[in-house]
């Protein structure tokens, strides 16, 4: 890991990252063994959303990646999904607060190792399609899970974890027990 990606910026710098936010068990409540199977599943962790908000103002880029392996298995469809972003989308927007810059998800199983779905690096190398000036260098990853920090470790990106009870892992730069931590850790 670089040297200078260890550390998280100032509020000022932000304005030069991009920040890649994982959704289940950061921005929603996660449904153990389960998926958000439609809108009234989705239900966003407290505080998540006055923390996109924050985020969203200070970031060059907010960007959603997120596995959604429900659909390949079939027990929930790609509409299904839209349906449920749809639901994030209404309510961000009915706060008056801004949405994602790009929302990316991998339908695939977990057997498959499709190039998109985390820990594998194509969402983000998607995005950087997207928005050729993102900088992996002055990116973050906020994720919950040991996938999220692999990935992040593939592209040499600071790791940051919110606590999440159903994993256990110790490789993420730094660990908050939700969003609006990570918030207040970057405003300090």
């Amino acid at each position: 890991m670089s040297e200078h990606n260890t550390f998280l910026p100032s509020v000022e710098d932000c304005q030069f990252y991009t920040l890649f936010v994982d959704r289940d068990g950061v921005i929603n409540q996660p449904i153990i063994d389960d998926y958000a199977k439609d809108p009234s599943e989705f239900i966003f962790c407290e505080g998540a959303l006055d923390a996109l908000h924050h985020l969203k103002t200070i970031f060059k880029r907010v960007v959603l990646v997120t596995n959604q392996q429900g659909v390949g298995k079939h027990v929930m469809t790609s509409q299904d999904l839209e349906n449920v972003h749809l639901k994030m989308y209404d309510t961000i927007k009915s706060k008056g607060f801004s949405y994602f810059d790009l929302v990316l998800y991998a339908p695939y199983l977990s057997t498959v190792k499709h190039a998109w779905r985390k820990p594998n690096t194509g969402m983000l190398l998607k995005a950087k399609e997207y928005y050729p000036d993102i900088d992996f260098s002055k990116s973050i990853m906020v994720g919950d899970s040991p996938g999220d920090m692999a990935l992040a470790d593939q592209l040499d990106i600071l790791k940051v974890r919110v606590l999440n009870d159903q994993f256990e892992f110790n490789n993420q730069h730094y660990t908050y027990a939700d969003l609006g931590g990570f918030v207040t850790a970057l405003s300090k």
